[in-house]
């Protein structure tokens, strides 16, 4: 319990004991007194009583209004995405739904839907009727998940996030994808069967920037904007140095043999200093795809 005695003539003096715990502060009034007594009890019992008036008046599209306006523009290399995925969720069933009427279960069921999952072949996990693709799925569930991180934190209220463990869709493996090397008929393996189609591209400089993404990991982005004066192949270990990556933070690449030559293949003739000219002479990582597309 707490206890509250005047002092003075302006002065009110609380003091709580609780759990072995023991607080006492000054008031201009024994009102501030009691409240600061209420509140203080409370969370030393952990039986603080929290206003959620404002959580429960605030719908999804008022809160992602509110994270359009106030979170995106600190991320503006994801803003565009973001911004589609908000515009989606705005005219979605859960528009004018209190953001803590949404739970997990609900979200399930719509991804359940979405991705036409009850249709789903043995194994798989989109039907034949799904609306977009699992990725899709996943990019959208992440503004929701980022939206019931922040805007908690902004307004000090606690708000469960439903976008736990369970509700994203298992994200597929394309990614985890490797050259067979077994040779075919004619003893050729599909890395080379790939450098024959790229090297006989429209595109001179396609064999080279697959033969960099496969001895690097380079991403497209980062080969696109790779520059002649941030590569280093000379010295004992050659490397490239990337500014800037996908998680806004710089790196090194260590360059294979391979991917020596590879680079040194590309390398314009009677041109000098190459400076900050680009390796690739491309204008967007799009380049690369459309190159591909016109090697089929």
């Amino acid at each position: 319990m707490a206890t509250i005695w005047k002092r003075g003539p302006y002065q009110f003096c609380a003091r709580i004991r609780r759990n072995g715990v023991s607080e006492t502060k000054t008031f201009e009034t024994r009102t501030k007194a009691q409240e600061w007594a209420r509140l203080t009890e409370g969370k030393v019992s952990g039986e603080e009583i929290i206003d959620r008036s404002q959580a429960r008046e605030t719908t999804l599209t008022r809160g992602l209004e509110w994270y359009e306006k106030v979170i995106v523009p600190k991320t503006p290399r994801s803003a565009k995405g973001k911004l589609t995925q908000i515009a989606f969720w705005k005219a979605s069933k859960f528009a004018d739904w209190s953001l803590v009427a949404l739970h997990p279960w609900d979200l399930i069921d719509w991804r359940r839907e979405v991705l036409d999952e009850d249709n789903a072949e043995d194994g798989g996990q989109i039907g034949p009727g799904a609306i977009f693709s699992a990725q899709t799925c996943i990019h959208r569930l992440n503004v929701i998940s980022h939206l019931y991180s922040q805007w908690p934190l902004i307004h000090r209220i606690p708000l469960a996030n439903p976008v736990v463990r369970g509700v994203r869709p298992s994200p597929n493996n394309a990614r985890d994808r490797r050259l067979d090397s077994y040779p075919d008929k004619n003893g050729n393996t599909e890395e080379n069967r790939l450098f024959k189609v790229c090297d006989a591209s429209n595109s001179a400089w396609l064999g080279a920037a697959v033969r960099i993404a496969i001895e690097t990991c380079m991403r497209q982005a980062e080969m696109a904007g790779l520059t002649w004066a941030r590569v280093h192949l000379s010295g004992q270990y050659p490397y490239v140095d990337l500014p800037k990556t996908k998680n806004d933070r710089p790196r090194r690449v260590p360059l294979s043999t391979r991917a020596v030559k590879a680079i040194q293949s590309l390398v314009p003739a009677n041109v000098a200093p190459l400076g900050n000219q680009k390796v690739l002479r491309i204008e967007t990582p799009r380049a690369i795809g459309h190159a591909f597309a016109d090697s089929d």
